[in-house]
């Protein structure tokens, strides 16, 4: 019986033993855990900053971006204006020179 209560023995120290080390890799891994979400927390808390700065850096932007496409609108539309009046000028032009032309008593040489 002696031997019997000695093998109990052991086996409920190794049993203390083991619950023992798994309470502490519990705790290790709880520890590890926390810090974890601490640094993710972190992180999103600084992105979510930073998407708030950016927002407010667009929205201070959105006014300028929106006249400049204006200007650059109204520029491509002076542009075709200009190019429309330079070939119509251009063609009364060349049709005022062809009618000079008739005009002109232009002979052959001989």
């Amino acid at each position: 019986m002696a031997g019997e209560l000695h093998e109990l023995s052991v086996a409920i120290g190794k049993l203390q033993e083991g619950q023992d080390r798994l309470t502490q890799d519990l705790r290790d891994v709880q520890e590890a855990s926390t810090e974890e979400h601490r640094k993710v927390h972190d992180i999103v808390v600084a992105t979510s900053e930073a998407v708030r700065n950016l927002t407010r850096q667009i929205a201070e932007m959105k006014p300028l971006t929106d006249d400049y496409r204006e200007k650059r609108a109204e520029a491509r539309g002076a542009a075709h204006l200009a190019r429309a009046l330079y070939v119509t000028f251009g063609g009364m032009a060349g049709a005022l020179a062809t009618k000079l032309l008739d005009f002109l008593p232009i002979r052959p040489p001989h």
